[in-house]
């Protein structure tokens, strides 16, 4: 990806999280990004395509962060609550302050197979964690894919289903809880 697609999601995103993705225009997205309208639909033909890129930026974001913040974590425990801060706490709060900016993390249209393509990154990585107690997971019938699947849609569904932070703070650690003694750490 270049810096000037980099400069492009970058505001698209802006964009997306100020007006929602059904309400911003590729004008508003050109505008923010500093450049004419030609030359942004001359790199994307819509808008559509502009979501799919910039939910998948975000993803990358999200695992390259993840991955950092793992080097330093020596528990699954920790690394499970790294990944929950910065795959959903941070997302719950954005779209709490920016109701609006829900779009782009859900998708919407054909944006929504677009965005399980974006966050099966997220959902491999946590299988790679699991999988470091697949003798545990086999002995409750499960595979570290199959935990990992559904400890990601699980946690992702919190940040819309949650009532307040405090509510999502206790859906998440008793996710957390359930998850770590099918790991045989609970």
């Amino acid at each position: 990806m270049t810096d000037r697609d980099h400069k492009i999601l970058d505001a698209a995103i802006a964009v997306f999280a100020r007006y929602g993705v059904r309400k911003a225009t590729m004008g508003d997205i050109a505008e923010q990004a500093g450049m004419s309208r030609p030359t942004l639909y001359a790199r994307y033909a819509n808008k559509d395509e502009i979501m799919a890129a910039a939910m998948q930026l975000i993803s990358e974001r999200v695992i390259n962060e993840v991955v950092e913040a793992w080097q330093s974590a020596e528990t699954i425990s920790e690394r499970i609550d790294i990944f929950l801060d910065c795959a959903i706490v941070r997302f719950f709060d954005q779209i709490k302050q920016m109701p609006d900016s829900g779009d782009l993390m859900i998708g919407s249209g054909d944006g929504a197979a677009t965005h399980l393509g974006a966050e099966q990154g997220k959902i491999e990585l946590l299988a790679g964690l699991f999988d470091t107690r697949r003798d545990a997971l086999a002995a409750h019938g499960m595979t570290a894919a199959e935990l990992a699947d559904f400890f990601y849609a699980s946690a992702s569904s919190f940040k819309f289903t949650a009532r307040d932070g405090k509510h999502l703070e206790s859906l998440l650690a008793t996710l957390k809880s359930s998850v770590m003694i099918m790991l045989g750490e609970g």
